[in-house]
């Protein structure tokens, strides 16, 4: 990303959304559960219910507690990606190179038009206006301007919400000493416990710190692309090492309490194996290899142990029909669960994942006109909402919901 960077992060984003759908849900307190129950926790939460302590993992329960009157609205994954790409066309009307990084976070570089402080404000205010234009009224967001994307997000971080931050020359370190370590992306708890031990307790001993003390403290080449980072480096940068192939592809999903049942368990498999299908398919791969999980909880004690079941390595493929003829024995060939113990959860996860370019046919099965039809049932589902699947999950489409991934929406 050539020239400086701008770094957007959208505020409280996932409830924001449903104020802008729903009038009524604004300037209120409101949360944003993954389903309506008690038994869950906010996934997002409006600035209103931040105001009263209540944040991001708080159960709905507790939420409750300290706010009677809050509303609880369930997530909607697929209103919160169009969201996304209304926001993506608004950046790609105004910058050159658009760098999306999760479902409410971009970079964008700063062109020469803008290559200037007060061009620099004026582009960033700019943008503000048209998400409130042409993306909602309710749609905030907090943006930071820096030599690379890893400062341009510790800046956007910096002043919530509707904040606007700049980096450079004239403010630059100092700026970021002002910080805790665990401001910065990527440092948690563990990593800070790892640098405490290195005697690096503040942002200003960990920029002082020399790169081999960093590669130390790192335990490898990772502490020096953050002493490149912290400098502005742009070949060592935030998000420069997202990987174009996915490693995995997985859904897990907790179990409905009219599901935690052998069959049930068996059903929500399925579906969850359908959703990693498409997922597969839209990344352009295919697998090689499938695990099957199950953690099971006993009715009194809480007690949890898990079953497992890998496959063997088999024919790259992301067809249904293909994957279902060994997804099928597997979950026959699942023990049933121990005396006392029902079925909370069930994850199925991919592996072995390669490009479909690199995928080596069969010599006995149409392998091509499997993954278009496939393609083809994909298509048809994005323009007309879901109308058609593999008969054995179709009318279990409402269980498993979708979730928003970590990363890039593709």
């Amino acid at each position: 990303m050539s020239g400086r960077s701008l770094f957007i992060d959208m505020n409280s984003f996932f409830a924001s959304v449903e104020q802008q759908e729903n009038p009524s849900l604004r300037g209120r307190p409101m949360i944003v559960s993954p389903l309506i129950t008690e038994s869950t926790c906010a996934i997002a939460c409006s600035y209103e219910a931040k105001a009263l302590g209540i944040k991001t993992g708080t159960g709905v329960k507790t939420a409750k507690r300290i706010c009677p009157d809050i509303a609880v609205v369930e997530a909607r994954p697929h209103l919160y990606k169009e969201y996304h790409h209304r926001i993506m066309e608004v950046l790609n009307d105004l910058f050159v190179e658009v760098k999306p990084l999760s479902v409410d976070e971009m970079a964008c570089g700063v062109g020469r038009l803008h290559a200037s402080p007060e061009g620099e404000i004026q582009i960033a205010k700019k943008l503000k206006a048209r998400i409130r234009e042409h993306v909602g009224s309710t749609m905030r967001c907090s943006i930071g301007i820096a030599p690379n994307v890893f400062l341009a997000k510790v800046a956007s971080e910096m002043q919530k919400p509707d904040g606007l931050t700049t980096l450079d020359s004239t403010n630059m370190p100092e700026a970021l000493f002002k910080l805790h370590l665990m401001d910065l992306p990527g440092i948690a708890t563990n990593m800070y416990a790892r640098l405490e031990k290195h005697k690096i307790t503040t942002v200003q001993a960990l920029w002082e710190a020399s790169r081999a003390d960093l590669r130390r403290a790192w335990g490898g080449v990772v502490g020096e692309r953050w002493w490149f980072m912290l400098r502005g480096s742009k070949i060592a940068d935030y998000g420069a090492y997202l990987p174009e192939v996915a490693k995995t592809v997985g859904h897990s999903h907790v179990l409905p309490p009219d599901y935690r049942t052998e069959a049930g368990t068996r059903e929500i498999l399925l579906r969850l194996f359908s959703k990693c299908m498409k997922r597969l398919r839209s990344y352009e791969q295919a697998a090689g290899e499938v695990q099957i999980d199950v953690r099971y909880r006993h009715d009194k004690n809480f007690t949890t142990y898990a079953g497992k079941q890998r496959s063997a390595r088999h024919l790259h493929s992301n067809d249904d029909m293909n994957w279902l003829k060994i997804v099928r024995p597997m979950l026959d060939a699942m023990p049933p669960a121990r005396p006392g113990y029902r079925s909370i959860q069930a994850n199925i996860t991919f592996a072995d994942l390669i490009k479909c370019q690199d995928m080596n046919l069969s010599l006995f099965e149409d392998t091509v006109g499997k993954i278009r039809l496939s393609s083809t049932v994909d298509a048809l589902n994005e323009k007309h909402g879901y109308v058609v699947d593999v008969a054995s999950v179709y009318w279990l489409h409402e269980q498993a919901p979708d979730r928003i991934p970590f990363g890039p929406i593709r």
